[in-house]
């Protein structure tokens, strides 16, 4: 059922047969999609179209957005629309890019995939958070190439002065899994990133180190990451303005032990 018209339409891609093989499979669907205002409710409206026919035409929500969604750019690129064959089954599925707004942000990625027996649209949804997500390929495939804001957000330092370790997430059958222990040349430049980072900001290091940390530990190097956060606990390099919990740098390297354990970065 139309919901009202688009009066104003932010974003229209399309994707056809040819360019549906180019993105991972053979599709003989041309699917379009569009975002806008509708007229009747001011609320931020979804249409998909599949085969000159409109099979999709709701309100954007979400939960994560209190209320009214606005959406936002998903790179690469200033669209908040793709039209991709993400899961390469031959079948394009429609990127919708949100924020949630408010003062705790977050940005919301959500997918549309075609069900071919009920002939519809079923929405899947990520939040990733304050990172937000960039559309890559890797691989031949389409990822979604992300930042792990839970460290950021834990509270050692402020945020802006806080890393997120790389997370990469692959869109398949429904689902988004975290796929990032699968490219290890990726995970260790991010590493590498973070610790040329905290060596340049030791005063205010600790968000920093905690990203890189996390990148060892999911490369396997716990006991260089136990080492490392011992000796620079020893050399008194381990440093924040804000006061390290309990302004004790071993209880900093409990605390970050502790959380990469419970977020699965160790066992």
């Amino acid at each position: 059922m139309r919901r009202g018209r688009l009066i104003t339409v932010a974003t229209v891609v399309s994707l056809c047969a040819p360019a549906a093989a180019l993105a991972g499979g053979l599709s003989r669907a041309s699917v379009s999609a569009r975002v806008g205002v509708s007229g009747a409710s001011s609320h931020l409206v979804l249409a998909i179209t599949r085969n000159g026919r409109v099979v999709y035409d709701r309100p954007v929500t979400a939960s994560a957005c209190h209320g009214r969604c606005m959406d936002v750019a998903v790179p690469p690129g200033k669209s908040p629309l793709h039209v991709l064959d993400i899961d390469r089954d031959g079948e394009p599925e429609v990127i919708l890019g949100l924020f949630t707004g408010g003062a705790n942000c977050c940005f919301v990625d959500q997918v549309f995939s075609y069900d071919a027996r009920a002939r519809a649209y079923v929405r899947s949804q990520h939040d990733f958070l304050n990172a937000g997500a960039t559309l890559r390929r890797l691989n031949g495939r389409w990822v979604f190439a992300s930042g792990d804001s839970r460290i950021t957000e834990a509270g050692f330092t402020d945020t802006a002065d806080s890393g997120t370790p790389i997370q990469i997430w692959r869109f398949a059958r429904g689902r988004f899994t975290d796929v990032t222990r699968a490219y290890p040349k990726l995970i260790r430049a991010d590493a590498a990133r973070w610790r040329r980072a905290f060596d340049r900001h030791i005063s205010n290091g600790v968000g920093l180190i905690a990203a890189w940390a996390a990148d060892e530990d999911l490369l396997g190097q716990s006991a260089l990451v136990d080492t490392t956060l011992n000796r620079l606990a020893a050399q008194h390099k381990l440093r924040t303005p804000l006061g390290l919990p309990q302004h004790s740098a071993t209880v900093f390297v409990a605390q970050l032990q502790k959380l990469l354990r419970r977020l699965g970065y160790t066992k």
